[in-house]
């Protein structure tokens, strides 16, 4: 596929947008152990301030913007009102991996209220937690969701003669950029990666091969992202069971699959401390480095899907920032853009058992080892020089890069795949190596310095000018919330097991 004249002319029509995984955080850098501000809103009902795995953990999320401005001065007005609204001594913490850890018993999972949907949002987390362990569950990221508009697919779909329905093949081709993303989503880690060392509270009882660094902290010397890696926010029960990718239904039956399946890993756990003993309790729980999505507020996501066909992707690879106080800043989204749109246009082939497994061992290869010097990462054909891979694909990317700068009349979507090209030959310029850096010469921990880090960006956050009527508005969204989460209560007329049959039986033939 190639982007034509007619084509480059809708890339203004592109949607963004953002979702923030941060936790509250005391002045020690220790976890928050209060409640979720009812400053901030119910979180069960706010659209833009919620909650993730924890009572501490908030998600800010902004709507789908096609202007790139337009969202993060959306996302900092998030930043501000929060931070603003929190409990005096509290902190966002800016970095992916949590800081001083409690014991599991301290660490609160996200509280709803008393409605059917709260307590199956709270069950639902008890199986996390009892699967995986809280201390995973506290890792926090940054998802990038992305869209191209209709207009896009419609002019496609024409050009290309396609006999196939407009939404199935918007489906099939957000397939083909998937498999893209997942074939080179290697290279997220390495540019973007902020997670090379983690407080030792978080591996407590675990088995690891990390080194100390003074006396709380432990790291790999070479790590990009300690958080997607085998140490990080994975699921060995999951990888036995890798997806297919090369259509929706094929898609849709796999997670079918997964959400009925019993795992005998699973089976053991009591019927209070999970949703349901399957290798998958929900969609949700799908850990996967990018997802195919679409937006329905009354049928469960696979259903959805089924029915309406793909409508956006969210890439889920992206650390915390701690350098940047939104965690992400503008050329990042630049260079994720270009990225995504070349993952569309480029030969995208099937995804075969072999090559997803020689993926797994690339992502664990540049997430614990992606700086050291001439690294090698597994490919298909042999082992390959990583600072060789990226510059290949980044020098494939130049000219998706030229069409958006024409599409916005800029340079700067060429200027950041240049930028993140030096990194390949300087790897020192990468937030990982940042990171280590900074450590080794404050001579702080990793606590400490992120610490530090949050101390700066939450005054940057109270600092920033947000107008009466933005502030009106996000305050109209918190009374709103509260109404809708008392009106749910108030509402549910069938016992919680029915409500849960209704909620999760599917309608999908898949």
């Amino acid at each position: 596929m190639k982007l034509n004249h007619d084509l480059v002319g809708t890339l203004g029509g592109i949607r963004r947008g953002i979702e923030k995984e941060t936790l509250r955080t005391t002045k020690r850098g220790t976890l928050a152990q209060t409640p979720h501000p009812k400053s901030l809103g119910a979180a069960l009902t706010h659209p833009f301030i919620t909650t993730d795995f924890a009572e501490a953990q908030l998600e800010l999320i902004t709507p789908a913007f096609t202007d790139k401005l337009k969202m993060f001065e959306h996302l900092a007005s998030l930043h501000h009102f929060v931070a603003t609204e929190l409990p005096q001594g509290e902190t966002l913490w800016a970095g992916s991996l949590p800081p001083v850890l409690p014991n599991d018993d301290d660490i609160t999972i996200a509280q709803y209220g008393t409605s059917n949907a709260a307590q199956m949002k709270m069950k639902y987390r008890r199986g996390l937690a009892n699967r995986y362990g809280k201390r995973m569950q506290t890792i926090s990221g940054i998802h990038y969701n992305f869209s191209f508009p209709e207009v896009f697919w419609q002019q496609l779909h024409a050009h290309e003669n396609s006999e196939q329905t407009l939404s199935d093949f918007i489906s099939e081709k957000y397939f083909h950029m998937i498999r893209n993303v997942i074939r080179h989503g290697w290279i997220i880690p390495f540019l973007f990666g902020a997670s090379p060392a983690v407080d030792k509270s978080y591996v407590l009882g675990r088995e690891h091969h990390l080194e100390a660094m003074g006396d709380d902290t432990l790291y790999l010397p070479w790590a990009t992202s300690l958080r997607l890696s085998n140490l990080g926010y994975t699921n060995s029960e999951q990888s036995n069971y890798p997806l297919n990718y090369d259509s929706k239904m094929a898609y849709l039956k796999g997670v079918s699959d997964l959400l009925a399946m019993t795992s005998d890993k699973y089976r053991h756990l009591d019927a209070s401390q999970q949703l349901n003993a399957s290798v998958l309790q929900l969609e949700n729980e799908l850990y996967s480095s990018v997802r195919p999505k679409v937006v329905s507020a009354e049928l469960r996501p696979l259903d959805a899907m089924c029915q309406h066909g793909v409508e956006y992707v969210e890439l889920r690879t992206v650390d915390n920032n701690p350098y940047l106080p939104l965690g992400i800043n503008d050329m990042q989204s630049h260079f994720l853009d270009v990225f995504l749109t070349h993952c569309a246009v480029s030969s995208s082939p099937s995804l075969t058992p072999q090559e997803f497994a020689i993926i797994q061992q690339r992502v664990e290869q540049v997430a614990t080892q992606g700086r050291k010097p001439d690294v090698l990462l597994p490919t298909l054909e042999g082992e390959q020089r990583l600072a060789d891979m990226g510059q290949t694909l980044l020098a494939s990317m130049k000219e998706v890069a030229a069409l958006f700068d024409t599409a916005f009349n800029t340079q700067a979507y060429s200027l950041s795949v240049s930028l993140e090209r030096q990194k390949f030959a300087d790897t020192s310029l990468t937030p990982s190596a940042m990171l280590l850096a900074d450590m080794r010469a404050t001579g702080l921990g990793y606590r400490a310095l992120v610490q530090r880090l949050s101390d700066g960006h939450m005054l940057t956050h109270t600092a920033h000018s947000v107008s009466d009527d933005t502030r009106a508005e996000l305050q109209q969204w918190v009374a709103k919330s509260l109404r809708d989460q008392e009106t749910l209560e108030r509402a549910d007329d069938v016992p919680f097991d029915a409500f849960l049959r209704r909620k999760t039986a599917m309608t999908c033939d898949c």
